[in-house]
C-alpha cells in the first residue's frame, strides 16, 4: 500500500462519515412530537411538565384606590409568599397604570441586577425607583419599570393590576422576579386571606 492508497482510504472514510451524519440530520427533520391520545392535533403533554405550583397568576387584592394617596408606597407579596413588591401612585400617567389618570402601578421590589431592594428607594413624585443601594440602577415607573441608568440590563418586573369597586387587584407579573426560575412555581402561593386586613 502506497501513500496514495492511504490518502484515498482516509478520504473515503471521511466522506462516509460526513454522508452518514448528513443523512441522519435530514432524517431527523421528519420527526414529529407525539400527539395527544384524544385524536386532536395538540401535542401530548410531557410527563416532566407536571410540577407543583400555580398554573396561572391569581387575582389578589393589594390595595384601595381611595386609601392610596399620591406618593404613598405600600409593600405586598405576590404571586408567591416572600416575593417583595410595591404599589404606589405616581404623579403622572404610567404605562400599565390603573385608577385615576392611570397613575397607580406596582413593581417587583428587587433590582434586576443583583436582587438588592429598591422598594425603599421609590420616589413617586419623580416617577422613579432607585438608585438601587447596591449598584445605583434607577428605574422609570411611568414607563413600565424601564432601566434609566445603572448596572441592571433588565427592566423592573411590573405587576399587572385591575381596579374593581375601588379595590386594586394584582393579576400577573410582566417579567421574571429576581431570584426565581419561575414566578409561579418556586415557592408558596399567596392567598387572598393573607392580603386582606
Amino acid at each position: 500500500m502506497n501513500d496514495n492508497d492511504t490518502l484515498s482510504a482516509t478520504r473515503r472514510r471521511l466522506l462516509a462519515t460526513v454522508g452518514t451524519a448528513g443523512a441522519a440530520s435530514v432524517a431527523g427533520c421528519g420527526f414529529q412530537a407525539p400527539r395527544a391520545d384524544d385524536g386532536s392535533d395538540a401535542p401530548a403533554e410531557s410527563p416532566t411538565a407536571r410540577v407543583d405550583g400555580l398554573e396561572r397568576y391569581p387575582r389578589i387584592r393589594v390595595g384601595s384606590v381611595d386609601e392610596l394617596a399620591e406618593g404613598d408606597v405600600e409593600t405586598f407579596a405576590y404571586p408567591l409568599d416572600g416575593t417583595e413588591n410595591f404599589l404606589t401612585r405616581i404623579a403622572g400617567e404610567a404605562w400599565g397604570g390603573v385608577g385615576p389618570e392611570n397613575s397607580i402601578v406596582a413593581f417587583s421590589g428587587l433590582c434586576t441586577h443583583m436582587g438588592c431592594p429598591v422598594q425603599g428607594q421609590v420616589k413617586p413624585e419623580r416617577e422613579m425607583a432607585g438608585p438601587c443601594p447596591c449598584h445605583y440602577t434607577t428605574f422609570d415607573l411611568s414607563k413600565g419599570g424601564l432601566v434609566v441608568s445603572g448596572a441592571a440590563t433588565t427592566d423592573l418586573p411590573q405587576i399587572r393590576l385591575e381596579v374593581e369597586d375601588g379595590d386594586v387587584y394584582a393579576t400577573g407579573v410582566d417579567g421574571l422576579s429576581y431570584g426565581y426560575r419561575d414566578n409561579l412555581r418556586d415557592g408558596e402561593p399567596v392567598t387572598a386571606e393573607e392580603t386582606e386586613g
